[in-house]
C-alpha cells in the first residue's frame, strides 16, 4: 500500500521521478529534487507533529510572489502530511558563489538591497511583531549550550541590550524574513533586478525593524563580509531609503548582537546536542561580528559585561564541542 509521500506524488504527477537529497541545514526540513526529463523540483518534507511551520511557508510564499519577487512556485502542498512540492531554482547558491569568485560579492549583494527595500515597501502580511524582551530572551541558547559561558554577566549585557532595542523598535516595523543571508539566496541570473535572488527559508517572518535583514545579510555566519563592505552597503542602503546612516548603524549593531549571540549558541547545541559540528569553524566569525557590533557606542557602555562572560571561541574549544 502506498504511504502519504507515494500517493503525494502520484496526486502530482511525480511518482515516476528520480530521486536525489538536497543537503538541508541545522533545521529538521527534508529536501529532495526530483527529475523527470529535463524538468524538476523539489520535494520538501517534515513531520507535521514537529514542525508546523508549512502552512507558514505557504503564506510568505504567496506573500512575497506578490510582491514580484522570486519565491518557488507552489506545484503542490499537504500540510497535514508535512509535504510541498516546489519550483527547483538550481544549484547556484550564493555562498558556493562568492567562495569561488569573492569578487561578485558586491554587485550581488547591491542587487539584494533593491530585494529588501522591495520588502520594506509592501503592505505586510499578519505576522508576530517581537518585543526587546523576546529578542533578548531567544539569546538566552548561549547560556546553556555554549563553554564558560557566564549567566549573571550575559544578563547584564542583555539589560542593556534591550534598553538600545526598545529605542530602535520605535521605529515602523516592516517584514523581515529572518534568515536572509546566502545560504538561503540561489542566484537565478536569466531574471532581472530584484528578482535575481531566489529566495529560500522565510517561514520564520516576523515583523521588526527594517535594518534586520541587511543585518542578516551583512553578519553571515557563514560567509565573510568585511567591515568595508559592510559599512559600503549600510551606506548605499540608507542613500535608498533615505534613513539616516546613524540611525540605522545603530539598529543595525543593536541587532547583530542579539543575533550574533544567539547563533553562538544555535551552533554551540547542534554540535553538543545533535552531533551536528558543520558550523563550529564558524564560531570565530560570529564572534567577531559580535564584537564588532558591540563597539557601537550605543553598545559600549556593557560591551564588557559581555567579553568577560563570554570567552572568544579557540582551537581548544571547538575541538571540545566537535567530541
Amino acid at each position: 500500500m502506498p504511504n502519504k509521500r507515494d500517493s503525494f506524488l502520484a496526486s502530482a504527477g511525480w511518482a515516476d521521478a528520480a530521486h536525489s537529497p538536497v543537503a538541508g541545514d541545522l533545521s529538521i526540513r527534508q529536501y529532495t529534487r526530483l527529475s523527470k526529463g529535463s524538468a524538476s523540483s523539489i520535494l520538501m518534507e517534515c513531520g507535521p507533529a514537529i514542525d508546523t511551520s508549512l502552512s507558514d511557508f505557504l503564506k510568505m510564499t504567496e506573500w512575497l510572489r506578490a510582491q514580484g519577487l522570486s519565491a518557488p512556485e507552489i506545484f503542490a502542498a499537504d500540510t497535514a502530511a508535512g509535504l510541498i512540492l516546489l519550483e527547483d531554482f538550481g544549484n547556484a547558491q550564493l555562498t558556493t558563489l562568492i567562495a569561488q569568485d569573492p569578487t561578485c560579492q558586491m554587485p550581488r549583494y547591491d542587487t539584494l538591497l533593491d530585494t529588501l527595500i522591495t520588502i520594506r515597501n509592501a503592505p505586510p502580511p499578519s505576522l508576530a511583531t517581537p518585543s526587546a524582551r523576546v529578542f533578548c530572551e531567544a539569546t538566552k541558547l548561549v547560556d546553556i549550550w555554549y563553554p564558560a559561558a557566564n549567566t549573571s554577566g550575559l544578563d547584564a549585557f542583555r539589560a542593556g541590550l534591550e534598553t538600545v532595542l526598545e529605542k530602535v523598535l520605535r521605529a515602523p516595523a516592516t517584514v523581515s524574513l529572518r534568515d536572509f543571508h546566502a545560504d538561503n539566496i540561489i542566484w537565478l541570473p536569466e531574471r532581472t533586478n530584484a528578482r535575481k535572488p531566489g529566495l529560500l527559508d522565510y517561514q520564520d517572518a516576523f515583523l521588526t525593524h527594517p535594518a534586520y535583514d541587511l543585518m542578516s545579510l551583512l553578519t553571515d555566519a557563514r560567509t565573510d563580509v568585511a567591515p568595508s563592505l559592510r559599512r559600503e552597503m549600510i551606506a548605499v542602503y540608507a542613500y535608498r531609503t533615505g534613513d539616516s546612516v546613524e540611525a540605522l548603524t545603530e539598529a543595525f549593531s543593536a541587532f547583530g548582537a542579539q543575533r550574533n549571540l544567539r547563533i553562538l549558541g544555535i551552533f554551540a547545541r547542534a554540535a553538543r546536542r545533535d552531533g551536528k559540528t558543520q558550523h563550529l569553524k564558524a564560531l570565530p566569525r560570529v564572534y567577531g561580528y559580535l564584537s564588532e557590533c558591540c563597539s557601537h557606542p550605543s553598545l559600549a557602555p556593557f560591551a564588557g559585561d559581555l567579553t568577560a562572560a563570554l570567552p572568544a571561541p579557540d582551537a581548544r574549544m571547538i575541538e571540545s564541542l566537535a567530541l
